[in-house]
């Protein structure tokens, strides 16, 4: 086993699913797989759900190579390979979602359709102020951090100081609870690999992304990153934008909303005709 290989759940589906399609849930940094509880719960037997750690949250080492988003696809895709997965739906939430806006790039053939839940394309928008971040490496800053007050005093001054700078409601209270606890249980070098992997990465082009998608606005969230998900929703070909009343962790804020969301785009992706344009909307 690759010191990479994904630790996960795989949910099997029950005898008479069929050809429903199988889905990935795809956490966000500094969480794990257990904020889909939710959403396994709710499609249980419907379909296979597999549900990985990412490199260095939960049970899945951060391993020697570098971490990068797109090296996160790339241990996603093999998961799907290790499985027998030839084809699956990919619901990613923050981080996730840029993987699997990745993954999609990467291998079109293999993503069947995208839940994009709170995503940006990457850290910011702007390809100036992205490159003095990346330059900066002001992820390094978290180490003498967390040496002066620990991981977990850290993730709480952080969150509330954004309650401050983004609003009570940007990340609600379970949501702050995975946060904490992510903080609290991740090895110092995992956090800082990951944040660093976000700050270096360079967005895809919405043209290289064939599937149906489904974006998932937080009307919570913060101003940045609604911004980027109003704007790669209008520049995919096939997507379709809803509004919900959540933060930046919508499935974990409104699970009943999500899930109502999640399990009716799953069904658009079997019934409709191939190819077919799903069209652009917004609804709250």
């Amino acid at each position: 086993m690759s010191d990479r290989a994904l630790r996960r759940d795989d949910h099997p589906a029950a005898a008479g699913a069929g050809s429903a399609l199988p889905v990935l849930l795809v956490h966000g940094a500094v969480q794990t797989r257990a904020v889909w509880a939710a959403q396994v719960e709710a499609l249980a037997g419907s379909r296979r759900i597999v549900v990985p750690d990412l490199a260095g949250h939960g049970e899945t080492p951060l391993g020697e190579a570098p971490l990068t988003i797109g090296g996160m696809a790339e241990d996603v895709l093999r998961l799907m390979d290790d499985l027998g997965l030839e084809r699956a739906a990919v619901c990613g939430v923050s981080l996730g979602g840029m993987v699997a806006l990745d993954m999609a790039a990467r291998a079109p053939e293999r993503i069947a359709g995208l839940v994009l839940a709170n995503t940006p394309r990457s850290l910011t928008a702007l390809p100036w102020l992205r490159k003095s971040l990346a330059a900066l490496d002001p992820q390094r800053l978290l180490f003498p951090i967390f040496r002066l007050i620990g991981r977990e005093r850290s993730a709480r001054a952080g969150l509330a100081l954004a309650r401050v700078l983004v609003g009570p409601q940007w990340v609600g209270r379970t949501a702050r609870h995975h946060f904490i606890k992510g903080f609290a249980t991740m090895p110092d070098e995992a956090i800082v690999a990951t944040y660093g992997a976000i700050v270096d990465y360079h967005p895809v082009d919405p043209a290289r992304i064939r599937c149906p998608t489904l974006v998932v606005e937080g009307a919570e969230d913060a101003g940045s990153i609604r911004s980027q998900g109003r704007d790669l929703a209008g520049r995919l070909r096939r997507a379709r934008r809803i509004v919900l009343d959540v933060g930046h962790v919508a499935q974990l804020d409104d699970p009943a909303a999500f899930n109502e969301r999640l399990i009716a785009f799953l069904a658009s992706l079997e019934s409709g005709p191939e190819g077919e344009p799903i069209g652009r909307v917004s609804s709250n």
